[in-house]
């Protein structure tokens, strides 16, 4: 017999509220296979930063509704597990205001501590993403800083800087609560330097996050790469959409408190698809690492 998960029953097991429950049903066919169900409404507070003009479901958003439908059937304690890593990631369609999305997961393999799957959402208009996602188990450690904070320092905001939050926010449709970068701090060639101050007011810690959620930090990255790209002459009045996440790896969470420095490199093309890899890293210590995809299209 299937087992069914009702909107209220998995905010309570995830801990989640508004606006981050991206599921309104889940379903457990059997051991190996469970679906998950979400109707977008053009009042998710997302779309007013994603994007003002033509609101759209941020493809990193579609990657939360696969963790949380894990979370709903994995054993254990809910807390106590977070994405270790994302394989050929691939976005192919829009999910827009009215879609209704269909989360499908297949376990794979899994040893008791990691556990990967298979997973597809897709809408009425057909599959909109899919790939690979690796989960671990382990203790939630607290949500400790790792440094005492300094206001010098590497990258810090000062009248130098390459490109700051204004710059930024004229090259790019994101706005609030999905402007997830703070300026540029240096770009040399296709080397790039971007920050993100982690507040303990982002409405994702409101919302039962104890630490800024794994999807979000491929979002930071590509952003990051984004801005960038878009600020080269000859792609005056583009926009740029995530294509796909090749490959994330996360060693350790990002905490309030914490700077994030994100390091891409972007080699210069002529191509319409802007290819990336980097690192986000706190101080010295590396805690993601990514390569992404990105296309750019006519505004």
């Amino acid at each position: 017999m299937p087992e069914k998960l009702q909107h209220h029953e998995i905010a309570a097991r995830l801990g989640l509220r508004t606006p981050w429950k991206l599921l309104d049903l889940a379903v457990k066919s059997d051991d190996t296979h469970w679906v998950g169900y979400k109707s977008f409404t053009v009042n998710e507070a997302f779309f007013t930063g994603h994007f003002p003009v033509h609101p759209i479901v941020p493809g990193v958003l579609q990657i939360e509704a696969v963790r949380q439908l894990c979370l709903c059937f994995l054993p254990g304690d809910p807390a106590a597990v977070r994405i270790k890593q994302l394989d050929r990631i691939k976005f192919r369609r829009q999910v827009l205001p009215g879609d209704r999305m269909r989360v499908e997961v297949e376990l794979l393999e899994t040893d008791g501590v990691e556990t990967k799957f298979k997973a597809v959402c897709s809408t009425l208009s057909g599959s909109c993403s899919e790939g690979l996602f690796t989960m671990t188990t382990a203790p939630a450690p607290a949500p400790v800083l790792s440094e005492v904070p300094e206001l010098a320092g590497e990258c810090a905001r000062t009248a130098d800087i390459t490109m700051d939050t204004d710059r930024v926010m004229s090259l790019m449709p994101h706005r609030y609560p999905f402007l997830l970068i703070d300026y540029i701090a240096s770009a040399q060639g296709g080397h790039i330097i971007a920050v993100k101050n982690v507040s303990g007011n982002e409405p994702f810690f409101d919302a039962g996050f104890d630490a800024v959620p794994e999807s979000l930090m491929c979002e930071i990255s590509a952003q990051s790469g984004c801005a960038c790209v878009l600020a080269r002459p000859e792609n005056a009045g583009k926009l740029g959409f995530f294509m796909a996440i090749d490959k994330a790896v996360y060693h350790r969470r990002l905490y309030p408190g914490e700077r994030a420095l994100v390091e891409i490199d972007l080699p210069e093309s002529k191509s319409r698809f802007g290819k990336g890899s980097g690192v986000i890293r706190v101080g010295s210590e590396v805690i993601m690492e990514v390569s992404l995809m990105f296309a750019l299209v006519d505004a």
